[in-house]
């Protein structure tokens, strides 16, 4: 008995430059376009289609990149998204991308023992970003500013144990109330 093959649509979304990495990085292609299927993400670019372009503001000067979405989605909802969605929906995932940046150096700094500073230039290296993408200086600012505070928190409370090499469930309760939305 054969599998019946998934039909899709694409959407075409102007999105960052990180964001466009990322894709690259992260998810498969079908039939050219970057299947998101499965990704919060995905149930976020859904919300936003659209039968009939909506005028209003011109698109941001942004990349574009073309993403699968269900046939049976593109029928029934469209294949189309406002400018402002676009760049909303860029907006979001270029958090979730500094977000988790952040989150994998305070997992190297604090329980690897990495120093702070190259385990950022290792997760930069290690994703193919680009200066103009995720710029280091710019997300060790923003880790600065936002994580120190869990930082702290991780090694008053972890560093102790296992001689400060700690297993990454035992981080996971404190990096809860690092806003997501700044």
């Amino acid at each position: 008995m054969s599998k019946r093959k998934s039909e899709t649509d694409t959407v075409t979304i102007r999105v960052h430059p990180a964001v466009r990495r990322w894709f690259e990085n992260t998810f498969p292609k079908v039939g050219g376009a970057y299947d998101l299927r499965g990704h919060f993400l995905h149930d976020f670019l859904r919300a936003g289609l659209t039968k009939e372009p909506q005028g209003g503001r011109e698109p941001s000067p942004l990349p574009e990149v073309r993403v699968a979405v269900s046939r049976r989605d593109g029928q029934r909802l469209g294949t189309e998204l406002p400018a402002a969605f676009q760049d909303d929906f860029s907006r979001l995932a270029y958090r979730y991308i500094r977000q988790t940046a952040c989150l994998m150096v305070l997992f190297a700094h604090t329980a690897a023992k990495v120093p702070r500073d190259t385990a950022i230039k290792e997760y930069l290296l290690d994703n193919l970003y680009e200066d103009e993408e995720l710029n280091y200086a710019a997300l060790r600012k923003y880790y600065q500013r936002n994580w120190m505070e869990t930082e702290r928190m991780v090694k008053s409370e972890c560093g102790t144990l296992a001689g400060g090499l700690q297993h990454v469930h035992s981080i996971n309760k404190f990096v809860k109330n690092v806003p997501f939305y700044k």
